[in-house]
């Protein structure tokens, strides 16, 4: 029978987030290398007017995904005691809003047809209802192996469904040439994901019963489904706002902007909260082993992710021609703009562990629609602006939010206001300083004409050595490096 209730040691819980660290950079690595496989081998399959239809139908399904779980994976994960009667509870109610949600797309599906004047629509978007059928089969079997801290399996499961999603896809496309095989890709790793979920956890549900004992658990997954709302309005309102005032080709370079900085810092600090759910949720009822957690989990996942936001806001402008092209330049002011936001915006991504582990979800919730309404104001502000108005206003208004968060955090739980400068503030002053060293040495290698790559280089040491050295002056974060380097002195 599978264990619900786990228990760790404090050695085996560093082990367990060393191990979550590493499988979460190993996913990543897959992740990244079968998307740029998707783009280089389906390009060559299929036309850009296969690509441009299935893009027609996917908005339907991104907004059906903000309801697929209603957070209860993360409740799963987050409760202290789980019975086998709550689990099997939450199965079904995943899986009962999976099929509504399916049924609902299909029902829809003319509608999107009759928006875009293109019937073959219809077909497509009732067939990418069995994603949603297969994401509410495996939500609770996931949440189970994160909260058991198996994350080289869940490294493989993922790992091994994006290689199947991408196989199947290419196969599809050479033999019928249509937009179908990237839905075929999409479903094929869905079974992959699915299928080894229930094999690997090891756990089957109860027949269906009253969901009377799991209302706490649906009241903390309302709370998330809501910040996720939030967030995918906050995510979505300033391209839908440049592309009807300024057009395609002003959207087209805010779009690239924002994928170079804020998609990839996404992808690094979105997984983290797999580890750290688990890891925090468990020593809830231990403040100061809490603490020490947290302060462990801060530190490498700073001085890994920092110095490199630091580094692409001061070389922009070569690194932007570099990585797109000269034809791209414009996009240099928009990142410049969007990269206040991106530096904040990583520093406060653990705010999303504590509110999540201490299951404050309801503030969660209210914090997650401020935030979208505030950064829809600002969008709305700096719109006469253009994109970079807009990049620039939303940067503002990430400055404006950042100490009313961490008040806001730190006003409850084990994270007080004092742990919370004492944790964050190093990090954030090594990254200013960062920023401006390694402005510095770019303007300067600029004047004495050094070629662009080694440039690059001497930047991103420069960034790296000016942050390590910054965050070490400070007596907590040395506390922490020394955990990760013994030998490392203060003197």
């Amino acid at each position: 029978m599978t264990e619900l209730n786990m228990r760790f040691s404090e050695d085996e819980q560093s082990r367990n987030m060393r191990r979550g660290a590493l499988a979460g950079v190993a996913t990543q690595i897959v992740r990244v290398a079968t998307q740029a496989g998707s783009v280089v081998l389906l390009s060559r399959l299929l036309t850009p007017s296969d690509f441009g239809t299935y893009a027609m139908a996917s908005p339907v399904l991104a907004f059906a995904v903000l309801f697929q779980d209603l957070g209860l994976g993360h409740a799963t994960v987050q409760k202290d005691e789980l019975t086998q009667d709550e689990l099997s509870s939450l199965f079904w109610v995943n899986l009962s809003v999976g099929a509504l949600l399916a049924v609902t797309q299909v029902m829809l599906s003319p509608l999107v047809a009759m928006f875009y004047g293109d019937p073959d629509l219809a077909a497509l978007t009732s067939g990418m209802s069995l994603t949603l059928l297969l994401s509410g089969a495996d939500v609770q079997h996931l949440s189970l192996l994160t909260r058991q801290m198996r994350f080289w399996t869940l490294a493989g499961l993922e790992s091994a469904a994006a290689l199947s999603g991408l196989l199947t896809s290419i196969v599809m496309a050479f033999f019928c040439h249509s937009y179908w095989a990237i839905l075929a890709g999409s479903l094929a790793s869905g079974v992959v994901l699915a299928g080894g979920a229930w094999l690997s956890s090891g756990w089957l549900p109860s027949k269906p019963s009253s969901i009377t004992g799991a209302r706490d658990m649906l009241n903390f997954g309302l709370g998330v489904t809501g910040f996720n709302l939030a967030e995918f309005l906050s995510r979505n309102t300033d391209g839908v706002l440049i592309g009807k005032v300024w057009g395609a080709a002003p959207l087209g370079a805010y779009n690239r902007a924002y994928r170079l900085l804020l998609f990839p810092l996404q992808q690094v600090t979105n997984p983290m909260i797999r580890i750290m759910l688990p890891t925090l949720s468990s020593l809830l009822k231990e403040p100061e082993r809490y603490r020490d957690s947290f302060r462990r989990a801060v530190l490498p996942a700073f001085l890994v992710v920092l110095p490199g936001v630091a580094f692409m806001i001061a070389s922009a402008d070569t690194l932007v021609e570099i990585l797109l092209g000269a034809q791209w330049r414009d996009v240099t002011p928009i990142f410049v703009g969007l990269s206040v936001a991106g530096l904040l915006q990583t520093t406060n991504s653990p705010a999303n562990w504590l509110f999540l582990s201490q299951g404050r979800t309801r503030e969660y919730m209210r914090w997650g629609m401020f935030s979208a309404l505030t950064s829809m104001l600002a969008f709305a502000c700096g719109l006469h602006f253009g994109p970079v108005g807009v990049a620039s206003a939303y940067s503002l208004s990430e400055c404006l939010r950042t100490p009313m968060l961490w008040w806001l955090v730190g006003r409850d739980g084990p994270i007080r206001h004092r742990d919370v400068i004492k944790v964050i503030g190093p990090h954030l002053v090594g990254a200013i300083a960062s920023v401006a060293a390694a402005l510095l040495l770019h303007r300067w290698l600029l004047m004495q004409s050094i070629d662009a790559v080694p440039n690059l280089a001497a930047c991103f040491c420069m960034s790296y050595a000016v942050s390590f050295l910054i965050v070490a002056l400070f007596p907590v974060s040395r506390d922490e490096i020394r955990r990760y380097v013994p030998s490392f002195s203060s003197r």
